[in-house]
């Protein structure tokens, strides 16, 4: 049999499997780097651009910006083995998206002239890649903003107990009013701490089961009065209401950031469209924000049809303290709060905008399957006296905090003895002191934190009242708290706090 002869069965397989590739693009050139034929899958890629038809030179088919450098593969692998590593280009196609990328390989043919273009599209691994590159990103801000809100919360408790010491020292009116002010800006200051450590998915929830569009229902009202006259609020509900698990004040707090910016986007008034459905996910879904993976979600959108967001601020938005908005008093939190309270209900948050067109947020939850959470009525607690005097050890290695709180527990008749540490804590109760409640912060400089010392200190204490202080919400210093008899007490507190807090620590457990 014929050299030739032996090739035909070759060739005639070769074309199927060519013709039968579905998801990559796939062109034969000719020994000048022109196609000599190409599979259905490579017109779909070019899209409206250049058609890979027969003649057509390969590096037609891509935008000017990349076309060199295909056509330096091509010529690189027309020339001799090996064939040259791939390269990244767009195609020429003017419906594409800006973030489109194609990765570009060529191989010469084996036995005659010639090579094999191949080409993949990679944007939806890029976009994953990006948006995982910018969640890690985030992540990290994250963290640093959950340490700042706690060494702020720190200092806000300091200042506000101090003001309140003085307040206590019955000033005159004038001095009374301006410490006053004092407490009231360190009011806000604490609300705006409370928003770092809603990004920072640090913040104490309440989580339960509810249909996720009775929930955005029981909201439209007010936002609708948030809205005044020029706008309107359209709510769209899919029947039955997919379930989630999320703090309502929490969601509340989200649409209420969304739909606020919305609302200051459309400036010549207009419709946000609030809707509420479900999706299941058979593969990742990468969307500016976030990479959504697999699976069933509840999702919320809110568009408007505003002035959109500039394509170079769309990447930074979710960022504490980035904001468009600076000369209108915008704080940069809005977004970054939203972005917390999501991850913190084990969601994302994506977002599409063009600008002149308006912008879409989606808000994702995954989906549950449990019934909705019956809210059981309050009962009254029962009226338990508080303790009088006790020997209190207070634990705080903040001094002009620690000063204050020990000013403030003498003040309402307790023994009270310092330490700057749990080390310190410990050494005090070695040489004979025995406390009858323990009042601890709970990030410490040294080996042991507040819970480690209180579960030390019950080792050989056992039953002792527990009231531990942290800048950080409770659902971030621990889970069970209350189950194990720990008081916790977020800072920044006032003293009257502090001194109910031990005035009641272990009354009733």
């Amino acid at each position: 049999m014929s050299t030739t002869r032996r090739r035909m069965p070759e060739a005639e397989a070769f074309r199927k499997l060519f013709e039968a590739e579905e998801s990559v693009g796939l062109a034969v050139l000719d020994a000048a780097g022109r196609i000599r034929f190409a599979n259905d899958a490579l017109a779909r890629l070019c899209g409206g651009g250049a058609a890979p038809l027969p003649g057509t030179p390969a590096e037609a088919l891509f935008s000017a910006q990349t076309r060199g450098a295909v056509a330096e593969v091509v010529r690189a692998a027309l020339a001799a083995p090996p064939a040259p590593g791939p390269v990244v280009a767009s195609l020429a196609d003017p419906a594409a998206p800006p973030d489109a990328a194609a990765e570009v390989q060529c191989r010469p043919l084996r036995g005659e002239a010639g090579a094999l273009l191949r080409v993949t599209d990679i944007t939806a691994r890029r976009r994953i890649e990006a948006q995982m590159e910018e969640g890690a990103r985030l992540q990290s801000v994250g963290r640093l903003a959950g340490g700042v809100a706690h060494d702020f919360n720190n200092l806000l408790a300091a200042i506000s107990g101090a003001a309140e010491a003085a307040l206590a020292r019955a000033p005159d009116p004038a001095t009374a009013e301006d410490l006053r002010q004092i407490l009231d800006s360190a009011g806000r200051g604490a609300r705006l701490v409370r928003q770092l450590l809603a990004f920072a998915s640090r913040q104490t929830l309440a989580p339960r089961v509810v249909p996720l569009g009775h929930a955005v229902a029981q909201m439209a009202p007010l936002l609708r009065r948030l809205l005044g006259g020029r706008h309107a609020l359209a709510l769209e509900r899919a029947e039955p209401s997919p379930r989630v698990r999320v703090d309502p004040s929490q969601l509340d707090q989200a649409l209420l950031n969304l739909v606020v910016n919305a609302r200051d986007a459309m400036d010549a008034g207009g419709t946000i469209r609030i809707a509420v459905g479900a999706e299941r996910l058979a593969e990742p879904r990468a969307e500016t924000g976030a990479v959504v993976p697999p699976g069933d979600w509840a999702v919320v959108t809110v568009s408007d049809t505003g002035r959109g967001i500039p394509p170079e601020a769309l990447p930074r938005i979710f960022e504490p303290f980035f904001t468009t908005k600076r000369d209108e008093g915008g704080t940069g939190l809005g977004l970054s709060t939203v972005l917390g309270i999501l991850r913190q209900s084990g969601g994302h948050v994506t977002v599409a905008s063009r600008p002149g067109e308006g912008t879409t947020f989606r808000l994702w939850f995954p989906a549950v399957a449990e019934a909705p959470a019956t809210e059981a009525p309050a009962s009254a607690a029962p009226a338990v006296a508080p303790r009088a005097a006790r020997r209190v050890l207070l634990v705080e290695d903040e001094a002009p905090l620690r000063r204050l709180a020990q000013r403030a527990l003498s003040a309402a008749g307790h023994e009270v003895v310092e330490a700057e540490d749990a080390e310190a804590a410990l050494e005090v109760v070695a040489e004979g002191f025995t406390p009858e409640v323990l009042v601890s912060d709970v990030t410490m400089p040294g080996e042991m934190d507040g819970v480690a010392l209180a579960e030390a200190l019950r080792a050989r204490l056992p039953g002792l009242p527990v009231v531990l202080a942290s800048g950080y919400a409770e659902t971030a210093v621990g889970e069970g708290l209350a189950g194990r008899g720990l008081r916790f007490l977020e800072k920044p507190f006032r003293m009257a706090e502090l001194v109910a807090a031990v005035a009641e620590a272990g009354v009733g457990d």
